[in-house]
């Protein structure tokens, strides 16, 4: 039962990391250190290009309910199983929401929902909310291609099928 003594315990190891060694913040540049405030930091520590800011943005598409009272938008949209839905957002990379009266499958449920924090959207007709957190240089790219898409799913008549082959 003899112990090794620790690599840590020699004096000389000890003095380089607690003062300008090896395993010292002080020993770094202190322009490392610092930055302008407000500037974000890319993954090496510089400032980030300002093509490299990730900006939010939010695109509302008004869904024609009025023009076509038939026609089934909110499944249309979904697909089979949410299929549809889950097919443009792998594509495109942004989030899908269908939101306003008639977005919740049962009446009944909706009208209980009605007025509940967070549930606001419900006062309002039905749309679809696409949006996307991405750098400023990418983020209207992939909203448009997104939008298209769903205008594409929204249109009464326009084969589904045919469509994701087309935009795949």
């Amino acid at each position: 039962g003899v112990e090794a003594p620790s690599p840590m315990a020699s004096s000389n190891i000890m003095s380089n990391i607690s003062g300008t060694g090896l395993g010292s913040w002080n020993s770094l540049p202190q322009e490392r250190l610092s930055r302008t405030p407000g500037m974000p930091m890319d993954w090496q520590g510089a400032p980030a290009s300002p093509s490299s800011y990730t900006v939010k943005r939010i695109s509302r598409l008004e869904i024609p309910v009025n023009t076509y009272p038939n026609f089934n938008f909110v499944g249309r949209l979904l697909g089979p199983r949410g299929n549809s839905l889950k097919r443009v957002e792998a594509t495109t990379g942004c989030r899908v929401y269908v939101r306003g009266k008639g977005s919740i499958k049962d009446p009944d449920k909706e009208e209980q929902l009605r007025g509940r924090p967070g549930y606001e959207h419900l006062n309002e007709p039905l749309h679809i909310l696409i949006e996307d957190d991405l750098p400023a240089n990418v983020v209207d790219i992939r909203l448009r291609q997104a939008q298209e898409i769903v205008e594409e799913l929204l249109k009464p008549g326009v084969c589904v099928a045919i469509l994701f082959s087309y935009f795949c």
